[in-house]
Order: structure tokens, then C-alpha cells, then sequence
């Protein structure tokens, strides 16, 4: 992942963490809550994969590095 890409993963990662709201919100609908906050649509055939995994770690208690997840589609 190049530097540009890393710095808008961490930026984003740091707003629905630092929001409470936005946190509850990307609990509910992560795809839609990523959207959102990055100003960038995501495919639709990526919506269920980012769903899935994202409520996987919530479920695990969220103890995997956002950036860790993130690199999985990649």
C-alpha cells in the first residue's frame, strides 16, 4: 500500500474512531459508514465482504489493527 493510500486509510480509521456516533453508525453499516466519511463509493460486490469481515471483528472483540483489515482488499 503506497503512502498516499496509507495516510486516507489512518485518517479515516481515526474519524469513526474519534466520533462516537460514527463508531456506532460503521458498527451498524460499515461499508456505508466508510463511504461516507471517505467521500468514495464502494462497489457493490465489496459491500457484503467489507460487512462480513468488519462485524467478524467486532464480534472478536476488534483486536486486529484496522490497517491489518484493510489490506485484505487490497
Amino acid at each position: 500500500m503506497d503512502a498516499k493510500t496509507t495516510e486516507k486509510v489512518q485518517e479515516i480509521v481515526t474519524k469513526i474512531q474519534s466520533d462516537p456516533a460514527l463508531l456506532k453508525e460503521f458498527e451498524a453499516s460499515p461499508a456505508k459508514t466508510i463511504e461516507k466519511v471517505a467521500g468514495i463509493n464502494i462497489p457493490d460486490f465489496l459491500e457484503p465482504k467489507i460487512e462480513q469481515i468488519v462485524k467478524e471483528q467486532i464480534k472478536n472483540g476488534g483486536d486486529t489493527d484496522p490497517m491489518d483489515i484493510i489490506k485484505k482488499f487490497l
